[in-house]
């Protein structure tokens, strides 16, 4: 009987042997611009399918963008994930979204943010003209199509055509800079739970080197620069985690500038007149002189706000972007991206007393500190596996609170004015539940105002 077993175990292996049995050949989508169709292009990934026993099928269009502003005949990125996801398509094992520059280049003031095209704002198809907008068209498309196959970002490259723009990550200068787009394409990927490679600054790409990497138009990579990318690429598409340049993080900063003094250092020479008030703070502050300009002219406000950035960061650059413009208030407006983990976690106590830190410079410099409750926010959309964040703001701002009156400083309370009744933010007054519209910010001007006067 035992040698029957084993003569049959024999006849099943040697069947299995002759039928040919093979293993699956990953299948891999590529959508872009020109970077991903060029000859030299070949060179990257003709390497992934040989390193990965993988086929690749590009759907890429030169000039393409994710902005649907950003192909002349429509065939931006948003495009060629319609056809790769039309009802007849194939199913993929893995989706390859590689930015462009060309929604820097050719729509540079529509970078968008990572909430656009998303439940938050009820995928609201206007916003399909912003790269992030288009980002999340594609995202959504893929999940709906392949709901078990993998997404991966790649960043873009740096565009060496004009001087400078190799080894300054703020290309075309701090308020509209290259680097802005790349870091809402990895905001966008936090946000999504999308694995992304940094391809802006992890390959040696800079305009002294340009004329090895790059063809004549110090832009597009010849083979030279396809290879210096395809080895972090195929680990990237190997493990699908990702990787992240050491010269650039995406909470407002870099390593080699820590807390982001070159974003206003220019401004800052700019100002001759001592400001009443400094708003100071992050995206909050940051996008409010562009909602509302006159707001700022007319009150001789002057706004250092940040996206992104913390009271770590913050605290670092308080001389530099307060206390060396001599205001009469400054009004501090920070620890929503705390709350949020940007740079990881932190206690509360400590963001207070980062806070407390920014109040005593203020204090033995002169300057009147005006210390601001976070406004309310039900959840963070870029980090949504934190969950609900409405009690967390809430105490937040109960412990900013009593911390002003230990110090016997202003407590300006935003929370109150805006809170929905649920501790979030009614539609009127933010698109993503933590920045505000035009109408949160007029809410927010009237009751700083009330404490300034």
């Amino acid at each position: 009987m035992k040698q029957l077993r084993i003569l049959v175990l024999f006849a099943a292996v040697v069947l299995l042997g002759s039928c040919g049995v093979t293993t699956h050949k990953q299948s891999i989508a590529l959508f872009g611009g020109s970077f991903t169709v060029t000859g030299a292009s070949a060179v990257a990934t003709d390497y992934w399918e040989e390193q990965l026993d993988a086929t690749v099928t590009k759907y890429g269009v030169g000039g393409a963008g994710f902005s649907n502003t950003t192909q002349d005949e429509g065939k931006h990125i948003q495009w060629q994930i319609d056809q790769a996801c039309a009802p007849d398509a194939p199913v993929y094992d893995t989706y390859v979204l590689w930015a462009s520059t060309n929604d820097f280049s050719k729509a540079n003031t529509l970078s968008g943010d990572p909430w656009d095209y998303t439940e938050y704002d009820g995928f609201d198809q206007n916003k399909l003209n912003t790269q992030c907008g288009g980002i999340n068209y594609a995202i959504k498309r893929i999940r709906e199509k392949a709901p078990k196959a993998r997404i991966l970002f790649m960043t873009s490259t740096k565009c060496l055509n004009t001087p400078g723009s190799g080894t300054d990550i703020n290309y075309r200068g701090p308020e509209c800079g290259m680097n802005l787009f790349v870091n809402k394409q990895m905001l966008c990927c936090r946000a999504a739970d999308i694995p992304y490679l940094d391809q802006f600054t992890v390959p040696p790409f800079n305009e002294n080197n340009a004329g090895q990497y790059t063809e004549s138009d110090h832009l597009h990579l010849n083979e030279a620069g396809y290879e210096a990318l395809r080895e972090n690429q195929v680990r990237f598409l190997r493990e699908g985690k990702t990787i992240v340049g050491q010269h650039f993080v995406i909470n407002g900063h870099s390593d080699t500038d820590f807390p982001n003094y070159r974003r206003y250092a220019v401004a800052n020479t700019a100002v001759t007149k001592a400001p009443v008030a400094v708003l100071f703070g992050d995206s909050i502050t940051d996008a409010w002189p562009r909602a509302d300009a006159d707001f700022f002219t007319d009150n001789n406000f002057v706004g250092r706000g940040i996206s992104g950035q913390t009271t770590v960061d913050a605290l670092a650059r308080f001389r530099a972007d307060v206390v060396a413009l001599h205001p009469k208030y400054v009004a501090i407006l920070i620890g929503t991206n705390d709350l949020a983990e940007n740079i990881g976690g932190i206690s509360m106590e400590n963001i207070v007393g980062n806070i407390a830190g920014m109040v005593e410079i203020a204090q033995a410099n002169g300057i009147i500190p005006l210390v601001c409750s976070p406004i309310p926010a039900a959840a963070y959309p870029w980090r949504r596996e934190l969950g609900p964040q409405a009690s967390n703001v809430k105490t937040l701002g109960s412990m900013v609170q009593r911390m002003a009156e230990e110090k016997n400083v202003t407590y300006v309370d935003y929370w109150n004015a805006m809170n929905d009744g649920n501790g979030g933010l009614s539609p009127e007054n933010s698109e993503d539940g933590v920045h505000p519209t035009l109408a949160g910010y007029k809410i927010m001007e009237r009751v700083l105002l009330d404490y300034i006067k």
